[in-house]
């Protein structure tokens, strides 16, 4: 019997980094069992050595270069690649050191990085809203529509499609055969031991005298008892090779061995018994994990039931796995499992039965579930080649083979599965039936849930790498790889892809986000004839990610200006659910939603288009999850809690799904771009941000209106988004198409795309560019539309300043662990700067404010105690809450059942922040704030320590906008009249200042009529020109009331429990046009110690060429010894919030290397924040010049300065010079002096460039109801 194996490692260790977002409560975190955090690799049914699942140094490696593939043994070790004339990509496995080898031939190896899934912090189940919030529930009344027949493949961790309410959605192919991949190579299920049976000449059958064949593993016998494979043979038992899907983190080999004792039942006589046409069975384990961390081993015989030869049934033990898996850990008698595979159901492939469920109390619902048989999967480690396995010739199955679904020879077949459950909640919110009935909040009240597209069919892509993707990817938009080439097959398998992931450690690719490898390969197969003539493109929607609530914080691929990438806003139907229920902070009601929501990520990239694109819930709705008890007497219903914008991203996908649908069926052509254009034109304004909202929540039942000519619904694009993105992006795919694209064409097409949002590109101040916008009416009505460039202005902004008080409780819910927050009257919140007016009601919103920001920010030593012996451990946090608050008694007392929550915020930072669309429309009572402070002091490494908290000093401030005319747009008309079934043109012109700071800048232009209006996104980017020489620049600093995006100032919003990319992001480009140019100093400067800034500097191809961050901060690059970073823990990434000074407490020094003329571009992120207010000034200094041997030498030169480091409060040392210096001031203007800079200070510390990755283990909790 094997031991026991309990190895402690993240949820996701085999497969993924999931690290925690904070779109629940913190304090929550001190009530997640440690416990969950193990696998136990045991079971009764499979003997297997007890040392082999031990942690190895085989690490995923992403490998390119300009010439072939170095050696043989790298391409032994490849899992898949793509070359061509141009190059080579590969993902291989390889140890350390072998990656080291291949750095120093000059090969590019980057360490591939596990995909951050943008879920939010836990899983728990509609009641949803789904169908009010998207549309849905009106476009299926009105239009009958529902995404029939469109096929989304769900880029995730699989899915598990045991769920009745999901069955019916699993994509088939034109045989019904089941439509599913796995590029990570997890579900091969080797099938290669062989029983043998004897049979006379009339086929019946007899035991065997004689010594069975040689190249049979054991044979068939029959007794009184029944026909049995002959497993025990003799007391020795049955060697069996088992497929790792673990590897390559545990175990030190892809397969390993295990024994089987048991002999296993085929039959109940030698006239009754399961037929194999050839008289040879095949037999096989599954052994895989799944989301309770618990590990799941099936039994599984195949058979050919018809021809001899070709194996085309199998019959998994699901009641002996049932039993092993709610038994297993306590060492049960071999008597309770039945090893008999004649009460269990043989499933071919089509026919539609390939779920391996099983039923244990025979009640009609199922109960276990282990995943779903037909996949086809990547024989990414060369597992049917390299053993002993006989295959089909024309097979020809190598390393990065995509095998057959069962293979005809019986020795494998493939199953999908989800051991997480994060990719069968993205499936489920999109194509729930609603068939069966749910008690969400254990009170008998029964509710269904419905997704937002019911008739849509899911084709599953397990990819849990940004290796994997990449396959995946191209797999779906239906390229097939043939001797390692790209071709398309002419058709797509999928209409849309559905990523719900991403990569916020972007240094990882050496590159800012958007131009990266993924979001250049995103946004190429967007596009339609960019890969081949034929090829339409595909529909790609992407989560924005979890790291909001700064500024900048979308990653890799959701940057891509192509795809469509989703935000997150509110739904409370978690109120009184779960561990929400009976916690006073929350409130007593459901009824409100979308509002945005803190964790969703924002823009822009450092490209400056505006993104995200579009908006849906995020917090949160319930789903349909995998049929999967945690134990026999278990009364878990399968339902979760979904969240995050990974949830946001298939919800806009199935609204997608619904408009093509409806679209084919009114005979009307569309392609990506045309998809995303409807879906953006007819969103619903949230009266926030461009960065924020793009244009605002999804509404498909106005998108169909729009197919359908109705209700005065209108589309808006433009002619230039398409050629100014381009334009940057050229650059970044003529580094790719060197190295890494095994096509014949890898590019843009020459064809202009036609888009709503108006990226108006990259300008010089005193620019002015012009666009052409379409206005596309298919009413049968003459539309007046008003075109109005808007912005978001602060209009007032008042402040409160407060001292904590832990640990207070409520009246009503008097409970010993139940506190409540610290109540604040918004009218106390009194004025900081005389902006407009004062106000003295109890609700102080003014009438004109559109949107409402409130923060929430304490000093860095109240949030972190310094005198700890242990860096961050030991942390103060205060989460931030909005009420209605309807005093019905008129006791003037708060209590929570007079309390509806509107939003909340939380982070383990020194800044929260929450926001209000058209707030003073959302209070019926009193506007009530609550600062919740966490009642124990938390760990970066430990999480809750249980020790009780203390007071906390801290700011609350209430920011209130309305939007005003943006001087710097300038329409042709202001009205204009488009005539029925008919378009429109108007031109639209930027005129720059020339005193404009250099940054991105965003507004909209919003085309109204009476019954809709259209928000387009636009937004700019105002590079710096560097002409001369020894040009010196300062670039001062605002500081600023205003808490929206904007230039010469950071906000707060780091976030210690959350990933990388959390913090503030701020953008300078320098657009150098002198060839003598080689070299740039930059100086970053701030004014509280606390506060930190990473910075980075890209060349015009998006490459970063210098960074201040240390090395270790993204991971031991190949073993880089560094002890520079704060590491990793189960509560976060981690490594990026740390002091990464390399000046003084209060500035940074970047050298910065330059080889080319065009734009440079330089990110600040605010890794720390000293939390004294909300925002905080930066300035810039910086030198541009020419540093070479040659001019040093040259006694013509003039190149007088002895240092290059440039200190901005040492400025006024300029004097005498012919070299230009330009300052900026905070009020935006320019001021150039003929002045020159008498440098004498040292150069400071050069950093070097960091493409390692991060390495972060993290939990992920899946609540399931108890009905108790």
């Amino acid at each position: 019997m094997m031991s026991k194996i309990a190895l402690l490692f993240g949820f996701l260790l085999f497969s993924l980094i999931l690290t925690n977002s904070y779109a629940l409560p913190f304090d929550e975190l001190s009530s997640l069992d440690d416990s969950q955090n193990k696998i136990i690799f045991n079971s009764n049914i499979i003997d297997i050595d007890s040392n082999f699942f031990i942690e190895n140094d085989f690490k995923r490696y992403l490998i390119f270069g300009s010439n072939s593939l170095p050696d043989n043994n790298l391409h032994n070790n490849s899992l898949y690649g793509i070359k061509s004339d141009y190059g080579f990509f590969s993902v291989s496995v390889l140890s350390p050191e072998s990656a080291s080898n291949l750095v120093s031939q000059g090969y590019n190896v980057i360490e591939d990085s596990q995909l951050d899934f943008h879920l939010s912090e836990k899983i728990i189940p509609d009641a949803s809203r789904i169908g009010e919030i998207t549309g849905s529930s009106i476009a299926m009344q009105q239009y009958n529509a529902s995404g029939n027949d469109i096929v989304i493949a769900i880029v995730d961790t699989g899915v598990d499609f045991s769920n009745p309410d999901i069955q019916h959605s699993l994509a088939r192919d034109e045989l019904n055969y089941p439509m599913m991949l796995d590029p990570d190579g997890q579900g091969i299920i080797l099938t290669n031991a062989t029983f043998t049976a004897f049979l006379n000449e009339r086929g019946a059958l007899k035991n065997y005298e004689k010594e069975i064949p040689s190249n049979m593993t054991s044979s068939v016998y029959f007794t009184r008892d029944g026909v049995f494979l002959d497993m025990s043979q003799g007391g020795s038992g049955t060697t069996i090779q088992v497929y790792n899907s673990f590897y390559p983190q545990f175990g030190n080999s892809i397969i390993f061995n295990g024994t089987i004792s048991d002999d296993m039942k085929i039959g109940n006589s030698h006239h009754d018994y399961i037929k194999s046409a050839s008289g040879v069975y095949h037999f096989g384990v599954m052994y895989q994990g799944e989301f309770l961390g618990k590990i799941q081993v099936v039994p599984v015989l195949v058979v050919d039931s018809t021809i001899a030869g070709l194996y085309d049934t199998i019959i998994p033990d699901i009641s002996t796995s049932w039993t092993d898996y709610v038994l297993g850990d306590s060492n049960p008698s071999k008597s309770k499992y039945d090893f008999d595979f004649t009460d269990e159901t043989p499933i071919t492939l089509g026919s539609g039965n390939e779920f391996l469920v099983f039923d244990s109390d025979y009640d009609g619902k199922n109960d276990y579930s282990a995943g779903t048989f037909g996949a086809q999967v990547l024989d990414v480690y060369g597992v049917i080649k390299n053993n002993s396995t006989t295959i089909h010739d024309s097979l020809n199955a190598i390393n990065g083979t995509l095998l057959p679904p069962l293979d005809s020879d019986g020795n494998f077949f493939g199953v999908m599965t989800d051991f997480m459950g994060h990719g069968t909640s993205s499936a489920a919110s999109i194509t729930s039936r609603g068939q069966e009935s749910y008690d969400i909040y254990n009170n008998t009240k029964k509710y269904s849930i419905i997704g937002v597209a019911p008739d849509a069919k899911i084709l599953p892509v397990k990819a849990l790498w940004l290796g994997d993707t990449v396959y995946g990817w191209l797999w779906s938009a239906g390229f097939e790889n043939t001797d390692n080439h790209w071709k398309f097959s002419g058709k797509p398998k999928v209409d849309i892809i559905s990523n719900s992931w991403g990569i916020s450690n972007f240094p990882l690719s050496n590159t800012s986000p958007g131009m990266d490898v993924l979001s250049l390969i995103l946004s190429i197969l967007s596009t339609p004839h960019s890969l081949d003539d034929d090829y339409p493109g595909v529909t790609i929607i992407s989560s924005a990610g979890n790291s909001g609530h700064g500024y900048g914080t979308i990653g890799l691929p959701n940057a891509s200006p192509f795809g469509i990438s989703v935000g997150a806003t509110t739904n409370n139907v978690f109120v009184g659910y779960g561990p929400f229920k009976d916690q006073p902070r929350f409130g007593n009601n459901t009824i409100h939603y979308d509002h945005v929501v803190d964790f969703s990520s924002r823009g822009p990239s450092s490209i400056g288009d505006p993104k995200p694109d579009i908006m849906s819930i995020g917090a949160h709705g319930f789903t349909p999850s995998s049929i999967l008890k945690s134990d026999k007497d278990s009364k878990d219903e399968s339902f979760s809690l979904f969240g995050g914008t990974s949830m946001a991203a298939p919800l806009v996908s199935g609204s997608a799904a619904i408009l093509m649908e409806e679209m084919k069926n009114e005979s009307q052509d569309y392609d990506s771009f045309t998809i995303k254009n409807i879906l953006m034109s007819t969103a619903t304004d949230l009266q926030n941000d461009p960065f924020t909202q793009g244009s605002g929540l999804s509404n498909i039942k106005s998108a169909l209106d729009y197919v359908h000519g109705n209700n005065g619904i209108f589309i808006v694009y433009n002619d230039a988004s398409y050629d100014n993105l381009q334009e940057i992006l050229t650059p970044a795919l003529t580094n790719l198409n060197s190295t890494t694209v095994g096509f014949e064409k890898f590019n843009f097409p020459s064809k202009s795309f036609p888009m709503t949002s108006w990226f108006a590109g990259q300008l010089l101040p005193g620019d002015s560019v012009t666009s052409t916008f379409t206005i596309k009416n298919p009413t049968n009505e003459t539309l007046t539309i008003s075109i109005n460039p808007n912005t978001l202005s602060l209009i007032e902004k008042t402040q409160f300043d407060g001292i904590t008080t832990v640990q207070q409780q409520d009246s009503i819910l008097n409970e010993t662990g139940i506190y409540i927050p610290n109540y604040v009257k918004l009218s106390d919140i009194q004025e900081h700067s005389p902006l407009n007016h004062l106000s003295i009601e109890e609700n102080p919103i003014p009438d004109e404010s559109s949107l409402m920001i409130l923060n929430l920010n304490f000093p860095f030593n109240q949030f972190m105690n310094d005198t700890s012996e242990v860096y961050a451990d030991d942390l103060k946090i205060s989460s931030l809450y909005i009420y209605d608050w309807l005093d019905n008694n008129n006791d003037t007392k708060t209590t929570s059942d007079e309390l509806s929550m509107i939003n909340r915020a939380g982070s383990w930072g020194t800044v929260q922040e929450l926001r209000i669309s058209e707030p003073k429309e959302k209070f019926d009572g009193v506007p009530l704030i609550g600062v919740y402070p966490v009642p124990q002091v938390f760990s970066f490494w430990l999480g809750n320590t249980n020790q009780n908290s203390t007071s906390m000093d801290y700011t609350l401030s209430a920011s209130y906008y309305e939007k005003n005319n943006w001087s710097l747009i300038l329409p042709d008309s202001k009205i204009i009249d488009v005539p029925p079934k008919n378009s429109t043109t108007v031109d639209v012109t930027l005129i720059v200042p020339d005193d404009l700071q250099t940054g991105v800048y965003q507004g909209f232009l919003t085309f109204e009529s009476d019954e809709h209006s259209v928000n387009a996104p636009v937004s700019f980017v105002i590079k710096h020109p560097i002409i001369e020489n020894d040009t010196t620049i300062l670039i001062e600093g605002i500081s600023s009331d205003d808490v929206l995006y904007g230039n010469g100032y950071t906000k707060g919003a780091f976030d210690m429990s959350s990933r990388y990319m959390a913090g503030d992001w701020r953008q300078y480009y320098f657009d150098v046009q002198n060839e003598l140019v080689n070299t740039a100093v930059i100086e970053l400067s701030w004014e509280l110690d606390d506060t930190n800034l990473a910075v980075f500097a890209m060349d015009p191809s998006g490459k970063i060429i210098q960074t201040n961050v240390p090395s270790g901060v993204f991971g031991h690059f190949l073993e880089w010894p560094s002890l520079d970073w704060l590491g990793n823990s189960v509560f976060s990434q981690g490594g990026g919030f740390f002091p990464v000074k390399n000046k003084d407490a209060t500035s940074t020094v970047l050298y910065v290397p330059l080889n080319q003329t065009g734009t440079y571009t330089i990110l600040t992120h605010s890794t720390l924040f000293a939390g004294n207010s909300t925002t905080e000034p930066i300035i810039l200094a910086a030198k541009f010049t020419n540093i070479s041997s040659e001019i040093i030498l040259d006694p013509q030169n003039n190149l007088e300065s002895d240092s290059l480091i440039i200190d901005s409060k040492e400025l006024d040392m300029i004097s005498n010079s012919n070299n230009d210096t330009t300052i900026i001031s905070n009020n935006d203007t320019m001021v150039t002096s003929n002045n020159y800079l008498n440098l004498g200070f040292d150069f400071g510390l050069v950093v070097g460039i960091v493409i390692g990755v991060a390495i972060g283990i993290s939990l992920l909790f899946i609540y399931r109801q108890k009905n108790t």
